[in-house]
């Protein structure tokens, strides 16, 4: 029992195995050539918005969620603020910097003698000149103390010169509080104002305020700075500087409203009191050009627990005025996109000068839209089409005519939305057909429709005396992409085929003989997909001309490609035969010769099911009489695997396929050359 299991288990692992290498990946995946809707139709596809529509009223929404993905205004402002937040230090003082206790001003003064000297405001206000004594400038202004330290010495010193900059500014000490993200005490300088305090505290936290912070200065508050006033307009004039001892406290955020779709600036917004839907259309900088205004959709939390959706007109004044409109805590407004598609459109194609689309301006004919100046010289004038789109049922109707003619007057008809007109080539582009190898000139010749192989060949002078008509390769281009389409739908038929033998083999337990199969499938799958001369068509072609304007003589079509080799002296032997390889030609020996000189049949060999393959792709079933030419390949298949047999013959198969594709290779490269 023990080792029942084993092989068991062992068979579905090989048999999974097996599935796995050989179904094709075009099963489960679309080919690269496979045509996709383009986005605008992809965003309309039927079931889209349902889908999206029950998900979300299966969503519990909460406070994070709720925006879904909107930004809110002015964050982004202050960022890495904490990081990027530097004391100002060296920054110009305006005539208007307040003077206070730690500020430092230079003096100089200029008369019979030069002398320079530093003032710093002490903690009771007031500095010390010398010679005239104590002078008191807390509170006043850079301008008018720089006027009073003058008049100073000016009473003391007659004509002298005196000249008040600015040295070190005072450093004073802040606190930060409220909503912000790092709330504290902070060193600023005597430049620094209620938003330099706000940006080294990181800014306002999630549930801060942009719109309420004030700046508290004893008992009384002294400013209220609104960023959205910056923020929109640049408007700082709210924004005081700061005092030694001074509060900067950020509120919590009151009312958020949301705005998404066709507008200018898409996000979350705050507002410190009732916001009608004008003002948020106006933070939100406007509608675009592609909103729908006949329809604004308004989310908003009911009060009985929910969520409670409207739809509101904005037309021309017939709908709700946005004035009157106030908006509530978490509404989420949406402004839909226009969905109308361009009307007045003709398209025209082809060989014109300038393709694409033109405007469908009233009156617009046939005629008036293929006039001569927009087609090409080359344009077809009796083969064109015009397709019509049934605004109804979307049914095209194609319609051809004749410009020559539209321009005699004759069947011009008005144009409609969604027309298109493609006008075609008349251009007839020479054909031709490639000859190499052994043709006395040889090269790219053309032809006239119904010439075939033989006039070509007279032309070019023939064959050189060392040609092998016999083995020449003739390669057609539709032909080959005919056989590229089979041949993929014969290996896809055949991994498959091959996976569930495998799988079966699997499943008696015998790994070794599923271990070859696999081996001789890869073999196969190689020595198809690796073909040599793709394309290639079987010609009986004589040395005698017999075959010349007959049935055996192909009508030529363009890109066709005949090459003539040199006449080989070997023969190859291949398949289940002791000794396969390449044999000199010996006239008149036959397929039994041949197969002795190769020491003989292999034990599996099907020796009644041989066969020999002609340099020109031809392969003959032997015969007693047939003879063996120069070029040819003799291919012995093994006897067909049995169920019983399968382990005893399994390699012998797989030698066969390896050597069946080598031997393929060997007589179409003696062929080329």
């Amino acid at each position: 029992m023990p080792c029942c299991r084993s092989l068991k288990r062992r068979a579905v692992m090989l048999s999974c195995a097996a599935l796995a290498a050989f179904v094709p990946a075009a099963l489960a995946a679309p080919s690269a050539g496979d045509s996709t809707l383009g986005d605008p139709l992809r965003d309309q596809l039927p079931g889209r918005e349902s889908i999206a529509s029950l998900r979300h009223a299966l969503d519990t929404p909460d406070a994070q969620s709720r925006w879904r993905g909107l930004p809110q205004f002015g964050r982004d402002l202050f960022r890495g603020a904490d990081q990027q937040f530097a004391p100002i230090e060296n920054t110009p003082v305006g005539p208007d910097y307040v003077l206070g206790p730690g500020d430092n001003l230079m003096v100089f003064v200029s008369g019979l003698t030069d002398t320079s000297f530093s003032l710093t405001i002490d903690r009771e206000g007031k500095v010390f000149l010398p010679r005239s004594g104590a002078t008191f400038l807390w509170g006043l202004r850079f301008a008018d103390g720089e006027v009073l330290i003058k008049a100073r010495i000016a009473s003391v010193l007659k004509n002298a010169r005196v000249q008040v900059s600015m040295g070190r500014v005072r450093a004073l000490e802040t606190f930060v509080l409220g909503t912000v993200e790092k709330p504290g005490k902070y060193t600023l300088t005597g430049m620094a104002t209620a938003f330099h305090a706000v940006s080294a505290a990181g800014g306002p936290s999630a549930l801060g305020s942009l719109r309420d912070i004030r700046v508290l200065r004893g008992d009384r508050v002294v400013a209220r700075l609104d960023l959205y006033r910056f923020l929109t307009d640049g408007d700082r004039s709210n924004d005081v500087r700061l005092e030694a001892g001074d509060v900067v406290f950020v509120g919590l955020t009151k009312n958020q409203v949301g705005i998404q779709g066709a507008v200018v600036r898409p996000g979350v917004y705050e507002s410190d009191g009732p916001l009608s839907l004008r003002s948020l259309m106006e933070l939100a900088g406007g509608a675009t050009p592609f909103a729908d205004l006949t329809r604004i959709r308004v989310e908003r939390v009911d009060a009985n627990g929910g969520f409670r959706l409207q739809d509101l007109p904005l037309d021309h004044g017939h709908g709700v005025d946005p004035d009157s409109l106030t908006l509530s805590n978490y509404d989420l407004v949406t402004l839909l996109p226009l969905r109308e598609r361009v009307q007045n459109v003709v398209t025209l194609d082809g060989y014109v000068r300038h393709p694409g689309e033109y405007e469908l301006a009233p009156g617009l004919t046939l005629a008036r839209l293929v006039a001569r100046e927009r087609l090409l010289p080359e344009a077809a004038l009796d083969r064109a089409e015009l397709r019509r789109v049934d605004p109804a049922t979307f049914a095209v109707e194609v319609r051809p005519f004749s410009v020559r003619q539209l321009w005699a007057g004759e069947g011009d008809v008005a144009l409609r939305p969604m027309d298109a007109v493609t006008i075609f080539s008349g251009a007839r582009f020479p054909r031709s057909i490639t000859l190499e190898g052994e043709v006395l000139h040889p090269g790219t010749y053309t032809f006239a429709a119904g010439e075939r192989l033989s006039d070509i060949l007279k032309r070019a002078g023939g064959l050189t005396p060392q040609g092998w008509l016999a083995g020449a390769a003739f390669v057609r281009l539709s032909t080959r992409r005919q056989e590229d389409r089979v041949l993929r739908d014969f290996v896809k038929r055949q991994r498959i085929a091959l996976a569930e033998q495998q799988a079966q083999v699997a499943q008696a337990g015998d790994s070794a003989s599923a271990t070859a199969l696999i081996r001789a499938q890869a073999d196969l799958v190689a020595a198809l997909q690796e073909r040599s001369d793709p394309g290639r068509i079987v010609l009986d072609l004589d040395e005698q001309g017999r075959w010349m304007n007959t049935a055996r003589d192909p009508v030529l079509e363009d890109g066709d490609r005949f090459k003539v080799p040199v006449k080989p002296a070997t023969v190859t032997v291949v398949g289940s035969v002791m000794n396969p390889g390449t044999l000199m030609a010996v006239p008149g020996k036959g397929v039994g010769d041949y197969l002795r000189m190769a020491g003989g049949p292999a034990r599996e060999a099907d020796v009644g099911r041989s066969y020999v393959l002609r340099a020109n792709g031809e392969a003959l079933p032997r015969r007693a009489r047939l003879r063996v030419e120069p070029g040819d390949a003799i291919v012995v298949p093994p006897r067909p695997v049995s169920a019983g047999g399968l382990g005893r013959n399994l390699t012998g198969g797989a030698r066969f396929l390896m050597e069946f594709s080598a031997a393929a290779a060997l007589v179409f490269a003696a062929a080329r050359r």
